[in-house]
């Protein structure tokens, strides 16, 4: 596409049109004001005034008085200037200031009417027959345009500017302020601020881009609030366990703190995991503004570190039956190893975290091709089919109770998903509400 062709030219060509729509009604001022101060409006027809003239002329040779005011009478009518002349150079009857004939072309008077200019001034001359043989002469305006009517045209042009381009110039100017006040608003703190403008060209798109970054500036706040709640949340029944115990041993009843152990190594292994959640959703945020991908790539198998992540849950969910399932031989990967463990693990964990026991979390690992795909399978709650579509939006959670069995953040799948995306793969979500969740996931391998 060329540099100087617009996408969406609503807007251009609305102020296209708007300034041809000027220059339509200046040039309509042009006529109007040339027709009111025009020195003489029927310059066509000057020829026949001429003819016109000169036969009434010709009807009234001795009567001077009267002829006077005849070519007084048309001058005014035409706005031309007017004399009748003998063939002897005797005026007989003048009205203005019509130029001497020249003897070149009185010469050519009996050919017929005749037009010459005289300091730019068209001027027409014709033979007056009759008794007392002379001419007429008719001089119209000079075409030289007076100052009065340049003046009266540039003023014409002025207002005629000035009125036709403020509906314009409203037209542009309350759209820019509604969005201003708006990004005032938004810049104040206020998230709900919208420029709310409905439109079919380049205003409207950038009201709609600008609702658009609102909404999900506003999104990105109120999780980011939901995040310092919801680690405070996690963060308050571990640290009140550990208080407890303290104070137990502190006062020497060690039987019963012992007790409460277990309880706080599997808090914080769970606050391990929130932790590590966040700060590498934190790293992927900052790389992510640079343009890149923070992965530690390297060679590895995938089977080593589907391995690793069972031996991970099965150390952590001791209670919990996991079914592994490989087909075949996996393939190699060139991959960053925590990561990929980290999506295999935040699967894992959410199928038992939505599951009861004793039902199994199966775990399917196999190669497609060069491509390695892993599959998580619970019998847990499922997900409703209105929720589906944002499972993988950060800080979404489908248990809004917030129950401690079903803690965590909604970070997750957000992270699975752009660590996947990250690899070059595809991950997937297949749900029904109390009969389980699948998700699968598919990276490349090793060329």
């Amino acid at each position: 596409m060329s540099a100087w062709r617009l996408k969406h030219p609503r807007l251009f060509w609305r102020v296209y049109l708007a300034g041809l729509a000027l220059l339509a009604l200046v040039a309509l001022a042009n006529v109007v004001v040339g027709t009111l101060t025009a020195r003489s409006p029927l310059v066509r027809g000057t020829a026949k005034l001429t003819r016109f003239a000169a036969e009434h002329v010709a009807g009234h040779p001795d009567e001077p008085e009267r002829i006077q005011a005849d070519l007084r009478q048309m001058a005014d009518a035409f706005r031309v200037d007017m004399a009748y002349r003998l063939d002897g150079g005797r005026v007989v009857a003048s009205v203005g200031e019509a130029p001497p004939l020249p003897e070149e072309q009185r010469a050519r008077l009996d050919d017929g009417l005749q037009k010459y200019y005289e300091d730019d001034r068209p001027v027409w001359a014709t033979r007056v027959a009759g008794s007392s043989p002379g001419y007429l002469i008719v001089a119209a305006a000079p075409r030289s345009v007076p100052v009065e009517r340049a003046a009266a045209f540039i003023s014409a042009w002025l207002i005629v500017l000035a009125l036709a381009a403020f509906p314009l110039a409203r037209a542009l100017a309350r759209p820019m302020e509604r969005l201003t006040d708006a990004a005032r608003k938004l810049g104040a703190g206020d998230l709900t601020a919208r420029a709310g403008l409905r439109r079919g060209d380049e205003v409207g798109e950038l009201s709609a881009a600008f609702d658009d970054m609102a909404s999900r500036l506003e999104g990105l706040v109120r999780a980011e609030r939901q995040l310092l709640a919801d680690v405070s949340h996690e963060l308050r029944t571990p640290l009140a366990r550990i208080r407890v115990a303290l104070d137990l041993a502190a006062e020497g009843d060690v039987d019963r703190a012992r007790k409460y152990l277990e309880a706080i190594r599997m808090d914080l292994a769970e606050l391990d995991q929130l932790l590590g959640d966040v700060l590498t959703a934190a790293r992927l945020d900052q790389a992510g503004g640079r343009g890149e991908v923070p992965l530690r790539l390297q060679q590895v198998t995938a089977r080593e570190i589907v391995d690793r992540a069972v031996e991970r849950f099965r150390r952590s969910h001791p209670d919990r039956m996991l079914a592994v399932r490989i087909e075949g031989s996996l393939p190699g990967l060139v991959a960053d190893p925590a990561m990929l463990r980290r999506v295999i693990d935040n699967l894992l964990d959410n199928a038992a975290k939505y599951s009861e026991a004793p039902a199994p979390v199966e775990l399917l690992a196999r190669s497609d091709g060069v491509a390695l795909v892993v599959s998580v399978r619970d019998e847990g709650i499922g997900v409703e089919p209105q929720d589906v579509a944002r499972l993988f939006t950060p800080f979404f959670r489908t248990d809004r109770s917030r129950a401690r069995g079903t803690g965590g953040v909604g970070l997750g799948l957000a992270l699975a998903k752009r660590i996947v995306e990250a690899h070059g793969g595809t991950i997937a979500v297949e749900s029904r509400p109390g009969l389980g969740t699948t998700v699968r996931f598919r990276v490349p391998g090793e060329a």
